[in-house]
């Protein structure tokens, strides 16, 4: 939503999977010894179950009150509902959850992890449309257009490296856990390569987490896309905080 409504943004538990998961690879958990592929992750990271994130791997009860924000989600709620209206029996079949489904931490950055929902490749432009519609809802002007441009980045990508069946614009997925509801948690998730949104409602509260946006190449020099540029401020306040730093 174009409000301040995220109760958190842990992208410390990205870091958390992916430093799990180096070194489950580099003890050998493969075939061969060699690195282990996502379905061996998931089924190794899903056995373990999840209770959050934390400093000492315990959850602390009672941490977050639950109280009203008073910032209405009826906006992410009725764009939703129009997505699902645009899609068929067979998409529906795929791309709805239950709230507490494992679907939630099925995501990665990489582009060859096998995604469930319906992708953007497959959707109709009115379907693509109510698609882009949701996330304008629920995201800030500049979180839209950060992700709109990470998939036009990933375009880029596919022409520099000739290779549409494994990167592209549209190589995108949507996923909605639960049914949109006014008082009931419900949420959904856009996932592909360089951009992950898990994205959770409960009444008027919003919690979006964990998420990533990365791309590569930052900049597009050439191609249809020619001159998209993203992620600069980011990296340049991160330039400075590191350059700011005692050696010490």
């Amino acid at each position: 939503m174009k409000s301040p409504l995220i109760l958190g943004l842990f992208v410390a538990l990205l870091f958390t999977q992916l430093v799990d998961a180096q070194q489950r690879d580099r003890r050998g958990g493969g075939k061969g010894g060699g690195r282990m592929s996502f379905e061996e992750r998931d089924r190794l990271h899903l056995a373990e179950g999840f209770t959050g994130l934390t400093t000492h791997g315990k959850a602390i009860p009672g941490l977050f009150d639950l109280r009203s924000t008073g910032v209405t989600t009826e906006p992410v709620r009725k764009a939703a509902e129009e997505f699902l209206i645009t899609l068929s029996d067979s998409q529906k079949a795929k791309t709805l959850f239950k709230v507490d489904d494992d679907e939630w931490r099925k995501w990665a950055n990489q582009h060859s992890y096998v995604r469930q929902g319906v992708s953007f490749e497959e959707m109709t432009e009115a379907q693509r449309n109510a698609a882009f519609a949701l996330l304008d809802a629920g995201l800030s002007a500049r979180g839209l257009q950060t992700t709109r441009n990470i998939m036009r980045l990933n375009e880029t990508l596919a022409e520099l490296k000739n290779d549409w069946d494994g990167y592209g614009e549209w190589k995108y997925h949507m996923t909605i856990m639960g049914e949109p509801s006014e008082d009931q948690p419900w949420g959904w998730q856009f996932d592909g390569h360089h951009a992950a949104i898990n994205y959770f409602v409960l009444g008027d509260n919003v919690v979006m987490s964990p998420v990533f946006v990365g791309s590569e190449p930052v900049v597009a020099e050439s191609g249809k896309y020619k001159g998209t540029v993203v992620l600069q401020k980011e990296q340049d306040r991160g330039l400075a905080f590191m350059q700011a730093l005692s050696p010490e």
